[in-house]
């Protein structure tokens, strides 16, 4: 949480108003203050949602978001949620047929129209708006960017044609049984609740042919096993193609109706793919997911057996993608690709118990599955799991582990 001095840092800088300097905090106090003496005055009626509505004739959407705002302690809270001014005109209009008196209104409509001036002179639209007063709030930045990450996975799924509800990395660690200081990996990857919307455009899906590893390690294998048992809508139909060194997959089934969901969950192991400690300019391990459609939410967990990476927090890097590709953690110019987030790593403890997803009914049954394969104990797994909400297309979650250069070090 942020002390007062250091969100009052962040405040919008003041705006020259009818030859006075006019906050944004002073705008919405009076807007907060204005309106709420015209809604009291309304009569035959109480301050009730629906009540309201009916009473004013207008949308109860409307007036129960406006409710919510003016019951807002915080002025810049109350600015952010309110509706827009015009909206705010219509109310006062109904209000003023159906109050007993008016003497009120104007200083509503002059709160009003200080609150439109504010929207264009200072900030030009009421996103920017929304944008600048929502630094400093926690609750308000959050809302403010669930709400914007949102309309980017809603834009990039109309525009690539396909979304997805949720895409899945998994990572498990396990001792290698031939190096004593090898991890081996097992990953499953992929997206569940795919759907395709545009017919006219074809997914692929490209993967690149993995090199072969020095120093006794091993190139990634299929595993034996397949993940059909445990999906919940139908395979992906995907036609596979090498190009150019690559393996390209495409998703282009026929177009079908809101229930035309498909699963593409693949399963990697790679023996001895990794290492408990730091080589020269390479200390961190862990995971890296680059989503490849728009999806509803990003589930990444890294469940670890033993006592690999023991005492060691992950640390969550986010970098933006669209102009340099995917990013290097060990990489120091690519510091500037990092983007502030507030999504945090979870630990959800030991065992299996806490790794229910619910868009992935099996997913725990999965899990237990693969561990069956490499006849391991469940029990002494602990999973670390980053889950994110309409995450943005075209960014990269890197989920990594400081080690040392002996035994694993603490984080710091």
């Amino acid at each position: 949480m942020r002390s007062k001095s250091e969100q009052d840092k962040n405040r919008p800088a003041v705006v020259v108003e009818h030859g006075l300097l006019d906050t944004p905090e002073s705008v919405g106090n009076r807007l907060r203050v204005s309106i709420r003496r015209v809604l009291s005055e309304v009569s035959e009626c109480s301050l009730r949602p629906s009540e309201l509505a009916r009473r004013l004739d207008v949308s109860r959407v409307m007036v129960s978001r406006l409710l919510s705002a003016i019951g807002k302690d915080d002025p810049l809270d109350m600015l952010t949620g309110i509706p827009g001014p015009e909206s705010l005109r219509s109310i006062v209009r109904a209000a003023e047929r159906c109050a007993g008196g008016d003497q009120h209104i104007q200083s509503a409509f002059d709160a009003i129209n200080d609150f439109d001036q504010l929207i264009r002179d200072q900030f030009g639209t009421r996103a920017a708006l929304n944008a600048a007063l929502s630094v400093g709030h926690a609750q308000t930045r959050e809302r403010f960017e669930q709400s914007s990450r949102y309309q980017v996975f809603k834009g990039m799924s109309q525009v690539l044609g396909v979304q997805s509800k949720v895409w899945l990395t998994c990572m498990m660690l396990t001792p290698s049984k031939d190096n004593d200081h090898g991890i081996d990996i097992t990953t499953i990857h992929g997206t569940c609740g795919l759907r395709r919307l545009r017919p006219d455009m074809p997914i692929h899906f490209t993967y690149g042919i993995p090199p072969k590893y020095k120093d006794m390690r091993q190139s990634p294998e299929r595993m034996r096993a397949g993940l059909t048992p445990f999906l919940s809508n139908m395979p992906a139909p995907l036609s596979v193609v090498e190009e150019n060194g690559q393996i390209i997959n495409t998703f282009a089934p026929e177009l079908g109706g809101k229930d035309a969901l498909y699963d593409m969950l693949a399963e990697v192991h790679v023996p001895n793919g990794s290492d408990r400690r730091a080589s020269t300019g390479r200390s961190w391990r862990g995971t890296s997911v680059i989503p490849d459609v728009p999806v509803l939410t990003l589930v990444s967990d890294v469940i670890i057996h033993g006592d690999i990476f023991e005492g060691i927090d992950p640390q969550l890097f986010v970098y933006n993608t669209v102009s340099r590709g995917g990013a290097d953690i060990e990489d120091p110019k690519r510091d500037v690709d990092r983007v502030m987030t507030d999504d945090q790593i979870t630990d959800l403890g030991s065992g299996l118990a806490n790794l229910a997803i619910a868009e992935i009914p099996r997913y725990t049954d999965m899990v237990a599955y693969l561990s069956a394969q490499h006849e391991l104990a469940p029990e002494g797994f602990r999973t670390y799991r980053l889950q994110v909400q309409y995450p943005i297309y075209g960014f990269q979650y890197v989920m990594g582990f400081k080690v040392g250069n002996g035994e694993p070090e603490g984080a710091s």
